[in-house]
């Protein structure tokens, strides 16, 4: 008998992956060593809160083939808000499908459902539903009987090479109950609170290979979820709702949280490795999309189409100076509606202007439709002092500690040290105390009607003239508007 030395067993100990090899251990016998299980791998590359943002899709459809040569599995995925911001798409026939057609055109896989797909209003959305060659998720709302709606709780998709990811969402509910749109939209849903409902899906995660969060939620909320969740219970939530730039690895609980900002400015680029013992290997990097660089022309081809609207181009106005905050431009709406109206005073929530800044020089139709995207109608009220004090305290805090703005009138905000608003108190334009017993001439926004909750008599009466269109008409007689700069008329006070 042959003795066998050790180098020897250390030959026929070998495993060389995917390799035949004639290993001499005493007879020339072929042996074919075993081949070990390789990692397999997900990439993902996920975008939130485009809101319409179409001008930039040429760059993303590029961007996003691109790294399809590179990676066969790619998914490509939206945190919500598709809708709303760009009247190319939200003054279309058809509203809101302009963005619908060109995520199909970029092949889209699927979409969190974000407070704005109700902005469409019930048949919109459902019509949206039904056009998107995609999936819709949300597992935290209860669709109404009628008309038909193609949204699921979550998916699970099978990658070529076998691997199984389960996708789930959950949305946003404010204070009322509902997402951050006008009552009326949330008509006929029920909606459920995602952190009660979140620990009832997590049997996805051992159904499956890799379970990711696609949620609608805001960043500090993925947060406050990951950490009542238990550890390492989910992969990966790729977040929205509060155009969070996240641009390095943020891990809570064991769970990596993702967001890509607002309007196509980046995308994240997510890779999941599965070791062959099931655990998953996670990075992320942040990506400039915006509109330079290489460009599909087909979908070029699409947006200049959509954007061909002599109507949203007329000249309306001219600025004769730049407007370089939310502010100016809430000031400048405020006073529009005002003068409009014929009204002693005029006010709007901070969400309801939706730009941050406008050039001097011409001012378009578009523009104003940018400012005022959501078609809300003009409301009167008649308010004492005391009410509108009611209203700015309930304001506050379903505005995120954001103050209203106001046409005819300044506001001190009294805080405490920690932030907390202690008093509002009223003035007129040139400082002085309000009468607080006098009742006042007030339009506001039929959201701002439906949604703050606060002391008051009188019910309202809608003017039936959307904010935007009155908006519109009164920059074209007002033919050249004047400089808001420095304009203050909110103050914050600890």
């Amino acid at each position: 008998m042959k003795t066998i030395t050790t180098s020897q067993k250390l030959i026929c100990g070998i495993a060389l992956l995917g390799t035949t090899l004639l290993i001499s251990c005493g007879t020339n016998r072929k042996v074919k060593v075993a081949e070990l299980p390789k990692a397999k791998t997900i990439e993902i590359l996920a975008v939130n809160d485009m809101h319409a943002a179409i001008d930039n899709f040429p760059r993303l459809a590029f961007m996003a083939d691109s790294l399809r040569n590179i990676y066969p599995n790619l998914l490509l995925i939206s945190g919500g808000d598709n809708q709303t911001g760009n009247p190319a798409n939200d003054q279309y026939p058809e509203k809101g499908i302009p963005i619908i057609e060109l995520m199909n055109a970029v092949k889209f896989d699927m979409s969190a459902v974000g407070n704005h797909e109700f902005d469409s209003r019930l048949v919109g959305f459902a019509n949206i539903t039904h056009k998107a060659k995609f999936d819709f998720l949300s597992a935290n709302i209860d669709l109404p009987k009628t008309p038909d709606f193609r949204i699921k709780p979550y998916v699970i998709i099978k990658s070529p090479n076998g691997l199984r990811t389960a996708f789930v969402s959950f949305l946003d509910i404010n204070d009322n109950g509902i997402p951050d749109t006008h009552p009326d939209n949330a008509k006929g849903f029920g909606f459920k609170d995602p952190f009660q409902i979140a620990k009832e899906y997590l049997f996805l995660k051992d159904s499956c290979d890799v379970f990711v969060m696609v949620n609608h939620l805001g960043f500090e909320n993925d947060v406050k979820l990951a950490n009542q969740l238990p550890a390492n219970s989910v992969d990966v939530m790729i977040g929205g709702h509060s155009h969070t730039k996240v641009e390095k690895d943020q891990i809570h609980n064991g769970i990596m949280i993702t967001q890509a900002e607002r309007k196509l400015k980046y995308a994240t680029l997510i890779k999941l490795r599965v070791g062959p013992e099931g655990k998953v290997g996670r990075e992320m990097q942040l990506l400039t999309v915006g509109k330079k660089g290489n460009s599909r022309a087909d979908i070029q081809t699409m947006v200049d189409a959509y954007n061909n609207n002599p109507a949203l181009t007329e000249t309306i106005a001219i600025a004769e100076d730049d407007f370089s905050n939310y502010e100016e431009i809430g000031f400048l709406m405020t006073d529009a509606i005002r003068f409009a109206s014929g009204t002693d005073l005029a006010f709007i929530n901070p969400g309801g202007v939706r730009i941050s800044t406008l050039a001097k020089g011409p001012v378009r139709t578009k523009d104003v439709y940018e400012m005022d995207p959501f078609g809300n109608e003009i409301v009167l009220f008649n308010l004492t002092g005391h009410e509108m004090r009611n209203l700015f305290l309930s304001a506050f805090l379903l505005d995120d500690h954001l103050p209203i703005y106001p046409s005819g009138m300044t506001m001190r905000y009294m805080l405490n040290p920690d932030g907390k608003l202690k008093d509002v108190e009223l003035l007129t334009t040139d400082g002085k105390p309000f009468d607080m017993d006098k009742t006042y001439s007030v339009v506001m926004n039929d959201y701002m009607a439906s949604v703050y909750k606060y002391d008051h008599n009188d019910p309202g009466q809608g003017l039936f003239r959307p904010s935007a269109e009155t908006t519109i008409e009164y920059l074209k007689g007002l033919k050249t508007i004047p400089s808001y700069r420095g304009v203050t008329r909110v103050e914050m006070v600890k």
